[in-house]
């Protein structure tokens, strides 16, 4: 049976790891796709990133270098008209001002002592020019060497002097920063005498607040491809310029200068000490509805998964216990049929000789055929006796059934126990002593149930004492708890038995092969529904001690 059992155990437990590998890989599997599809289409998402921001930086870079290569390097600024004739390049001037938003002023200036000629937007006039009056009906305003040409020219200076072709530095005029990009011409190829310098103004503060919030609104909706990004700008210090400051993946990173020309093909021609400010622009699609919506489908699924791996797991475990338990059912059952049988065929083999010899009652003395009734009897109250276990057990695994308590003293259900022992001990020549004491607190019990437990006991001692045996019963106290002790000086039970004894008693268990293992399952029972402790101790050779505890009343 044993084997059987664990064979059963170790088949449930080899089919639960294989589907439990079984989930692990199909799990691990699921995990990988889902992860792999949201993984993908964050790189989808991220390359349409990168696109974006190279084309939002290429707008933004070829429109900041337009107004030095399309306007600054042409030929026409090369010789620029005398001051008198200065109102003939108003129409030139505005158009460039309509064509690029970020020049506040142009000027020219033919060196030496020559006067500087600033054409200024009328409809922006710069913080350092008062208006004119009166007011010009025209898209510039003209200003002739003013506040501002003196420091122009200073830092024009060393540009010109170093025989440079460019020069590009930053100013603070009127508390206003400004940023100026100037061509210088020379008369001769070594470039000794000056002929004209030409250049424009750009107003810093109003490039951060409107130019590029302005040409980023233009080239978004067309550079985003239908996705949902947070466009931001950031200057050297990391400040936001424009947008707000998303940080969630995917994300892409672009830097750019703050030089509103174009040095790639006049770097030699430029200051060498100039420094230029590199401003940031970053690209994010972490609120895209469709990058949202792949990352909650993932994360659902393995949920979801999850929560099914766990499901599934309880499920399994619970059917390796049912199995367990099934297994160890039908172990109790076996050995329960082979307890009963094992019991019931002593007396019936008795009963059926005592009968045959009635039969032949002629053939019978008149002196032991006296005796055979008190043997039948007893034979009886052995066969009662296991019909009231099997019935006891039967009730005590029905949960449904409730016990009958009531006070009682413990010397009465100790008397009411001993009643049907006694021809079985006069015959066994076996002595018995009891000691109770009638001052004892009465105990909360059920007689019948109790009654049946102490008959176990008293049965089991019998069974296990000589000829000339004793079997000591006694009641005691300690604190609040009334004690029934069962001893005898039978053979007692080796440290191995005692121990599978216990374990029965522990699990309600039994076994055909421990004298009295269905009683003691029994008596433990009873006694635990009693709210009562059943401890046995015993030595081989020595005797075994049953003792009952109860709370007294």
């Amino acid at each position: 049976m044993k084997s059987a059992r664990s064979s059963t155990a170790r088949a449930s437990k080899l089919l639960t790891l294989i589907v439990f590998v079984g989930i692990t890989v199909l799990l691990t599997w699921e995990y990988r796709v889902t992860r792999a599809a949201q993984q993908g289409m964050a790189g989808r998402i991220a390359h349409q990133n990168e696109e974006t921001a190279d084309m939002i930086i290429k707008a933004i870079t070829r429109d900041m270098r337009g107004a030095q290569s399309r306007i600054l390097a042409n030929r026409d600024w090369d010789a620029p008209s005398p001051v008198g004739s200065a109102l003939d390049m108003t129409e030139p001037v505005a158009t460039t001002f309509a064509r690029y938003p970020y020049p506040e002023s142009f000027f020219t200036w033919q060196g030496g002592n020559h006067s500087m000629v600033f054409f200024n937007r009328a409809t922006r006039l710069p913080p350092w020019m008062a208006p004119p009056n009166p007011v010009l009906n025209s898209p510039t305003a003209l200003a002739i060497d003013p506040s501002i040409a003196d420091e122009v020219r200073r830092r024009l200076s060393p540009a010109i002097s170093a025989q440079l072709r460019y020069a590009v530095f930053d100013m603070d005029f009127a508390g206003v920063p400004y940023q100026v990009i100037a061509r210088i011409t020379y008369a001769d190829p070594l470039r000794e005498h000056l002929e004209s310098v030409s250049g424009f103004t750009v107003n810093l503060d109003w490039v951060r607040h409107r130019y590029f919030a302005d040409i980023l609104s233009e080239v978004k909706p067309s550079a985003s491809g239908g996705l949902t990004q947070d466009v931001a700008l950031f200057d050297e210090h990391d400040r936001t310029v424009v947008g707000s400051n998303s940080k969630g993946p995917p994300i892409a990173e672009r830097t750019f200068p703050l030089l509103f020309m174009d040095s790639s093909d006049s770097e030699s021609d430029l200051p060498p000490d100039m420094e230029q400010a590199q401003w940031k622009l970053r690209v994010s699609a972490s609120r895209d509805p469709i990058l949202l919506s792949a990352t909650r489908r993932a994360d659902t699924t393995l949920v979801a998964t999850g929560l099914a791996v766990i499901l599934c797991g309880l499920s399994l475990m619970l059917a390796h216990r049912a199995v367990l338990s099934s297994v160890e059912l039908a172990e109790m059952r076996s050995r329960f049929v082979s307890s009963v049988t094992h019991e019931l065929k002593t007396p019936l083999a008795n009963i059926r000789a005592l009968a045959g010899t009635l039969v032949r009652e002629s053939q019978v003395s008149a002196e032991p055929y006296k005796a055979y009734p008190h043997l039948l009897i007893q034979e009886a109250n052995d066969l009662g006796r296991l019909v009231d276990n099997l019935l006891a057990y039967a009730r005590i695994t029905d949960v449904t059934e409730t016990y009958s308590f009531e006070a009682m003293a413990a010397a009465e259900l100790v008397d009411e126990a001993l009643k049907s022992f006694q021809p079985r001990l006069l015959e066994g020549a076996i002595s018995i002593q009891v000691e109770t004491c009638q001052e004892l607190p009465f105990v909360r019990a059920d007689q019948r149930a109790m009654v049946l437990a102490l008959r176990n006991l008293i049965d089991n001692a019998i069974r296990h004492v000589r000829n000339n045996g004793h079997i000591h019963i006694s009641t005691s106290r300690a604190d609040s708890t009334v004690f029934i002790r069962v001893r005898d000086d039978g053979s007692g039970i080796s440290a191995a038995k005692l121990a599978a004894v216990r374990e029965s008693i522990a699990s309600r268990s039994f076994s055909p092969t421990d004298g009295g293992g269905l009683g003691l399952a029994i008596v433990s029972k009873i006694v635990a529904d009693h709210g009562g402790t059943l401890t046995v101790d015993s030595e081989l050779g020595v005797g075994t001690r049953c003792t009952i505890g109860f709370r007294a009343c």
